[in-house]
């Protein structure tokens, strides 16, 4: 599928990082069981911290850590 968005050009960086998201998503979607069994167990584990920790509310967004350096770091 195709789509053509007209937009100005300070957004056009934005949406072509998201239309690459987007497409990174659906082919790891498609593939995703081929690729979770080759990433080694530690990996694996990995991963699975992270979205436990992400879906008990445990995490900071980009935002809030980079204003936590900035105010550090002055």
């Amino acid at each position: 599928m195709r789509v053509v968005i007209e937009a100005d050009s300070q957004f056009k960086k934005m949406l072509e990082e998201i239309a690459s998201a987007i497409k990174a998503k659906i082919t790891f979607e498609e593939n995703e069981n081929e690729f979770w069994d080759e990433l080694p167990t530690h990996v694996q584990k990995g991963i699975l911290e992270a979205k436990t920790q992400v879906e008990e509310g445990n995490y900071k967004v980009h935002e809030e850590v980079m204003n936590e350096y900035k105010t550090r770091f002055k």
